[in-house]
């Protein structure tokens, strides 16, 4: 804290010491003057004067976050400074009469100079302590609201000083404190007082209102840019995500003057908040150029070999191994296949090596690969030039007969505008080869489009799904209007949208296998819309039985909204079935767990254990001896993915632009009627 600041007090804690008295506790932050400590420095004040002279830049870079607190209870706050020199440069503020006495004797008056100590300065205001429950817990009487404090560790418990002064944070937002102990590193020490209210939210201009005023306008009209400066970009920022995110009251506040780019602000503008099993809640967020995310969406291709490939923990050898070749890309028309080994790139065979060969930069960037080939123990070598390389969504569609009627096979591997007219032609195949039951290979299928969940979902159930909800979609509580509207909403769509690129006639009925279960083989690259159909079909009674390891964990969505050249996605939805479930932020754990995925057996071949251990499922109603320990492997499979289905996997769950999915939804509608 400024010696300025220190300056001021005698004249104005005066005024705020009266016990019982409601003030506005205004928060302040100061990142610049602090630059060294990570997230700043704060300081709060109740009183009108002191908070003037701080407005007005006398004590420093300190500027309102927005945040603060209602004070007014039994008990004043003692505040404290540690002076400048030797520091610790800070204000701490405690209700405890104990805490308070203790600080106050150990005060040496007057103040040697080489002497660190905490400076009483006065009662700063009031509040009330909080009790303890009957597990020792601190909580706050109803009507009131706990105030959370967390320490920035310049001093840790064991070890030397950190380069940076002492502070603390009180806020009574579960977000300021998590924002600072996940990603920050600050030391979460619970709720230490208890204050009469939290302060209003704050009030941001319209995103509307500000939107496409940019420091750099792009020439292309259709973006409807106009002249604007950073500034403007980074209050638009701030207005969207208030406006739009899904947990945007777990939002951290902070000074939007303390940020140089609008990607740097958007960074930090999500939840810092756990799952259940201690993974973030929001692992989504995410951001970038428009014009990559147009040629993301509109193209639906990445640039690349066409090649996923598992690590060698994954494949539990010593080597990476192919798991999935594109059809006519790069790695396709070299010869390259599912189980082959890479021994080396470019002649390395570092793991570093080899995953940096796999990810080219651009169209046309070259690298030479040596693969083992282990169903004839040859080698085989290649150099592949990297290409934009378009997803074939269904990969495979196979009939299998077995003792109890045939079985559908279905790889699928992407819900792009193409997967629709594939999916409609492998439910036709599977339907006139009157299958009983379906195995739905999903174990690399990131996610994409959520209408196509829905088709894809119906085509399954049919009947059974008619007239039934697919997925509501839940935005935050601001969007009272948006949470009502049933056309938000996601049946189970029984036509096909005729949309450019997809392969099919517009409003034509959709072909269905009419089952009351399906297999789904599962991995944690299973993410968004592949959850969306497990979920969906589950919501309707149809059985869904997993065989794999758990899903990746994303019941979320969003539109994604460009503004100034970069898109920004940023949860805004949560969808839930028909029953109302959609908290499977963790996953969905599998019915039989078969923690290895076998690499050495082609898609669709009996033998493939996880296909094996469906199809044993289905024979005898019980998993196989060994395949029931589960194991959650999450983020190695999601990490592993190529670029694109990684990509995939954090953007699924994408709807379309609202005016053509009411189209598409009015349709519906019409086809229902039909007979």
């Amino acid at each position: 804290m400024h010696s300025a600041l220190k300056r001021t007090l005698a004249f104005s804690l005066a005024a705020a010491s009266a016990v019982g008295y409601a003030q506005t506790v205004v928060e302040y932050s100061n990142q610049r003057d602090f630059f060294r400590a990570p997230g700043g420095q704060f300081f709060y004040s109740a009183d009108r004067s002191e908070q003037a002279f701080v407005d007005s830049g006398g004590a420093g870079a300190f500027k309102r976050t927005g945040g603060g607190f209602i004070a007014g209870g039994k008990e004043p706050l003692c505040r404290f400074y540690g002076s400048v020199t030797p520091g610790p440069n800070s204000h701490f503020y405690t209700i405890l009469p104990d805490e308070c006495s203790a600080l106050k004797s150990q005060q040496i008056s007057p103040k040697p100079s080489a002497t660190q100590q905490w400076n009483f300065e006065g009662n700063g205001y009031s509040a009330t302590a909080a009790t303890k429950d009957a597990t020792g817990k601190q909580i706050c009487a109803a009507g009131s609201q706990p105030v959370y404090r967390v320490y920035n560790q310049a001093f840790t418990t064991a070890g030397n000083k950190n380069a940076w002064d002492s502070n603390h944070r009180y806020s009574t937002r579960r977000g300021d404190i998590d924002y600072l102990v996940q990603a920050l590193n600050w030391k979460d020490e619970g709720v230490v007082f208890c204050a009469a209210g939290q302060t209003p939210e704050p009030s941001y201009p319209k995103a509307s209102a500000i939107e496409k005023q940019c420091n750099a306008p792009r020439a292309d009209a259709k973006y409807g840019d106009k002249p604007g400066s950073i500034n403007t970009e980074i209050a638009w920022v701030q207005s969207y995500a208030d406006e739009k995110y899904l947990w945007y009251d777990a939002l951290p506040y902070t000074s939007t003057s303390f940020f140089s780019t609008p990607a740097l602000f958007f960074d930090m503008q999500k939840t810092y908040a756990k799952t259940p099993s201690g993974r973030d809640l929001d692992e989504f967020h995410y951001r970038l150029p428009t014009t990559e995310w147009e040629s993301f969406v509109n193209s639906e291709a990445g640039v690349g070999y066409g090649v996923d490939v598992a690590s060698a923990a994954e494949a539990g050898g010593s080597r990476a191994v192919v798991r999935l070749v594109e059809p006519g890309s790069p790695a396709g028309l070299a010869g390259v296949t599912r189980s082959m080994e890479i021994v080396s790139a470019n002649g390395n065979a570092s793991a570093s090596a080899i995953s940096s060969a796999l990810n080219p930069r651009a169209a046309g960037q070259s690298n030479r690969f040596e693969f083992f080939v282990p169903a004839t123990g040859a080698t085989l070598n290649v150099t592949l030039v990297a290409a934009a390389v378009k997803s074939v969504p269904v990969l495979a569609t196979k009939v299998l007969p077995t003792a109890n009627g045939n079985v559908g096979y279905i790889v699928f591997n992407d819900f792009t505008l193409a997967a629709e007219g594939q999916l409609v032609t492998a439910i036709d195949t599977l339907r006139s080869a009157n299958v009983n039951d379906l195995v739905l290979d999903l174990r690399y299928n990131g996610g994409g489009y959520l209408y196509i969940a829905a088709q894809l979902s119906y085509m399954i159930a049919g009947a059974k799904s008619s007239g039934k909800l697919f997925e509501k979609t839940i935005f935050n509580a601001k969007r009272i209007t948006e949470n009502n509207d049933p056309d938000n909403d996601t049946p189970f769509f029984n036509i096909a949208s005729g949309y450019p690129g997809t392969g099919t006639v517009e409003n034509a009925r959709l072909p269905t296998l009419n089952l009351n279960r399906v297999y789904v083989l599962a991995s944690g690259g299973s993410a968004s819309a592949s959850e969306a159909v497990i979920n969906g079909l589950r919501g309707i009674d149809v059985e869904v039985i997993l065989i794999g390891t758990t899903t990746r964990g994303k019941p979320y969505g969003f539109y994604g909204e460009d503004n100034c050249g970069l898109t920004y996605l940023t949860v805004e939805f949560k969808g839930i079935n028909a029953k109302g479930y959609g908290d499977f932020a963790d996953g969905f754990a599998p019915t039989c767990t078969v923690s290895k995925d076998d690499l050495s057996k082609d898609f669709g071949d009996l033998a493939e254990t996880r296909l094996a251990t469906a199809l044993a499922h289905r024979a005898t109603g019980t998993c196989p001896a060994g395949t029931t320990t589960l194991t959650n492997d999450n983020a190695k499979a999601a990490n592993a993915l190529s670029p694109t289905r990684a990509a995939r996997a954090i953007t699924g769950g994408i709807r379309l632009p609202r005016e053509i999915e009411r189209t598409l939804l009015e349709a519906n509608k019409r086809s229902a009627l039909q007979p």
